[in-house]
């Protein structure tokens, strides 16, 4: 759809399109004031129609806005994957996102909480969804959250909850 849209864009075709309402370029041409002809002429200067068309791309693919995509949600996305393997500690995710301990350590409270904080959210969110939502078993949840035992997973989610994992899961 995109490549459709920025040849309209080409054309100065976005004002009688049906899919303007909808179209990233056109939404950029909202956002911006921007007509097609203004487009063309960036195009021609160097590296600009680049940027803008990713700019266009962006803001037609992204699900939250920039502000939302904090490095808070970086580290629990990369938290997730190592939940299961047991290797879900600041050295691995650190290490997975490319930065050292210290760097990965600062960053977080420069936002305000700590490595501790997401993994505990991050495993509740996670716990509530495979037993809420997902419905597998105690022992099945247990395991993908890197508990060692479904007991400390059963005292964790009660802790989290005020239920235990079981009554949670029962209908």
């Amino acid at each position: 759809m995109i490549a459709r849209c920025m040849a309209r864009m080409r054309g100065s075709a976005c004002a009688a399109c049906a899919n303007r309402r909808v179209c990233p370029a056109g939404r950029w041409q909202q956002v911006q004031g921007w007509a097609a002809d203004d487009f063309r002429r960036s195009e021609q200067t160097s590296g600009l129609a680049t940027l803008l068309a990713s700019v266009v791309r962006a803001i037609g693919g992204a699900s939250a806005p920039p502000a939302a995509r904090c490095f808070s949600r970086e580290v629990e996305e990369a938290i997730v994957p190592l939940l299961a393997t047991g290797d879900a500690n600041i050295d691995k995710v650190a290490e997975r996102l490319g930065f050292n301990r210290q760097t990965l350590y600062r960053r977080l409270r420069a936002e305000g909480t700590t490595f501790d904080d997401l993994l505990r959210t991050k495993r509740r969110q996670l716990a509530i969804r495979y037993l809420g939502v997902e419905r597998v078993p105690v022992k099945v949840a247990a395991w993908r959250l890197g508990f060692s035992d479904p007991a400390a997973f059963s005292r964790a989610f009660k802790r989290w909850t005020g239920t235990a994992p079981s009554r949670f899961r029962s209908p």
